[in-house]
């Protein structure tokens, strides 16, 4: 899995847009992380895992590619002090593992996402739906105190959608994967193993 590009010039794993991701930045990304805390439990290099951690590297590169060129339009920059977001299991479900991930990986990631997402608003009718399904979660508790966090929650669960369909456009709108480098779950390739 070496990739390539057509002519000569750097080996070449993804195009997002015009710019090439290179299987160097994937070679420097994968060994960051077999030098760091987890490198126990990665999979061996070369074999079908390991060649799938690579096609999982490339999705996080072509993602924070997406990421930096959308800041780059919006006149966007990452905070200067503070962590990216926090991965958790219910945003990874809900968003799917790249756009977690690169949430949780990229500062910059959060800020576009907020400003892809500024528009979202849940209905009224969704707020007090929720209230009246879930009573168990609000005994006793009326409807004009429990509804604030009721509408915060479903308006990130609602702006974690928006994000992760932005970002799938975007990416089927931008993204050529070279062969060797697809989806882990695309069929396609011999070591797919993992299916959607």
């Amino acid at each position: 899995m070496t990739g390539g590009s057509a002519g000569h010039g750097p080996a070449v794993a993804a195009h997002v847009g015009e710019r090439a991701i290179t299987v160097a930045e994937v070679d420097t990304r994968e060994a960051a992380l077999r030098a760091g805390p987890l490198a126990a439990l990665l999979p061996r290099p070369w074999s079908a895992e390991g060649r799938n951690l690579r096609r999982w590297l490339v999705q996080m590169l072509v993602a924070e590619a997406l990421i930096e060129g959308e800041a780059a339009l919006r006149g966007l920059t990452a905070p200067t002090v503070g962590p990216a977001g926090r991965l958790t299991l219910p945003a990874a479900l809900r968003t799917g593992g790249v756009a977690a991930a690169v949430l949780a990986a990229t500062p910059l990631a959060g800020v576009v996402r907020q400003a892809v997402t500024m528009e979202v608003r849940v209905p009224e009718e969704e707020i007090r739906a929720y209230y009246d399904r879930n009573g168990d979660l609000f005994p006793g508790e009326p409807y004009e105190r429990a509804r604030g966090p009721i509408a915060e929650e479903l308006t990130e669960v609602a702006a974690d959608r928006v994000f992760a369909l932005w970002l799938e456009r975007r990416h089927a709108d931008l993204v050529r994967l070279r062969p060797g480098f697809e989806h882990p779950a695309d069929p396609g390739h011999a070591d797919a193993t993992h299916r959607h």
